[in-house]
């Protein structure tokens, strides 16, 4: 999956770690509905384009 114009989700997570945070982890909108919208009545979702990246020092 392609999280940026030129940059994967495993790339960004690597740029991350290699910034110096100890955890990076890329949170997919397939990952939110999951998490979050999964059972709502309405059928509200995250936008295809949504994409986090958590990280931790």
């Amino acid at each position: 999956m392609s999280v940026a114009p030129d940059h994967t989700a495993a790339e960004l997570v690597a740029r991350a770690r290699a910034a110096g945070f100890a955890a990076a982890d890329h949170v997919s909108a397939a990952d939110l509905t999951a998490r979050y919208f999964t059972g709502r009545a309405d059928g509200l979702r995250p936008a295809e384009s949504e994409q986090i990246l958590v990280a931790l020092t």
